[in-house]
């Protein structure tokens, strides 16, 4: 997983991008729709400053893909450990299978 750091940030840096810019154009420029508010009667929550929106996006965005592949790699290990306990058993079966049994 070390080796992937470089790969989480720059996924997380497009996807702030991706994000940010949407959310700009869409929310704080606002859409061109007839039952929205006027410029001058603008809520509060439009007053949002881009640069800390981004730096909470690349923050999620960079934990929720840490998260995913530490997940990913969690069940990889769980079922090659399962695996490999499901072959000893098979190899201990066959092994007891095999000896001659004393009556």
């Amino acid at each position: 997983m070390r080796k992937n750091w470089p790969y989480f940030i720059v996924a997380s840096f497009l996807n702030t991008l991706l994000v940010t810019a949407t959310f700009i154009e869409f929310k704080l420029r606002g859409l061109a729709v007839v039952d929205w508010p006027t410029a001058s009667v603008v809520p509060a929550w439009y007053n949002v400053d881009p640069f800390q929106f981004a730096g909470g996006m690349f923050v999620l965005s960079f934990l929720l893909i840490v998260v995913i592949v530490t997940i990913k790699n969690l069940v990889t290990r769980v079922v090659t450990k399962l695996k490999l306990f499901n072959e000893s058993l098979g190899k201990q079966f066959a092994m007891d299978s095999a000896s001659p049994i004393e009556a």
